[in-house]
């Protein structure tokens, strides 16, 4: 019984994970929105399960990656950081059509507990420009491209 129950404190938080980035409620922006705050807490969990159903199946990029490359690019980064903190800022949101999106993605991941900007700066932390493309994909949207580069500090306000 303890097993199960201990089963199920692990699967309901996921499963509201994944109804939260999926969902089709609100206006797209809101939808985006939840989509970014779940990969958040999947990186956060450390969970390349979810990571994973975040990226479409045709990803791709400039580089020539692919969604199995994202996916093997995350695990190195759980695999090598014990304890992963996110604090991000949304840059920039349009939509070029009806069912795609395009953001700036300014992320600080850090191996403690972010509360705001000012605890930001006086941290030492992995400062990340994410320039993403999203598609909406039987009615969840999914991550098609993206481009990171180091960011700085005045890039979070």
């Amino acid at each position: 019984m303890k097993k199960v129950i201990s089963c199920l404190i692990v699967a309901i938080p996921v499963i509201f994970l994944l109804l939260s980035a999926c969902s089709n409620g609100g206006s797209p922006e809101e939808q985006v929105r939840r989509y970014i705050k779940a990969g958040e807490e999947a990186a956060e969990a450390r969970d390349v399960t979810i990571i994973k159903k975040l990226i479409a199946e045709k990803y791709s990029d400039d580089h020539g990656r692919t969604r199995r490359d994202l996916v093997a690019i995350t695990a190195r980064y759980f695999f090598t950081n014990k304890n992963i903190h996110i604090f991000s800022r949304i840059g920039e949101l349009v939509f070029p059509e009806e069912n795609r999106a395009r953001l700036q993605l300014f992320v600080a991941m850090t191996g403690q507990n972010v509360s705001d900007l000012d605890a930001l700066l006086n941290m030492r932390a992995d400062l990340y420009r994410f320039d993403m493309d999203l598609a909406l994909e039987d009615k969840e949207w999914k991550l098609i491209s993206a481009e990171w580069r180091q960011a700085g500090p005045e890039d979070f306000f």
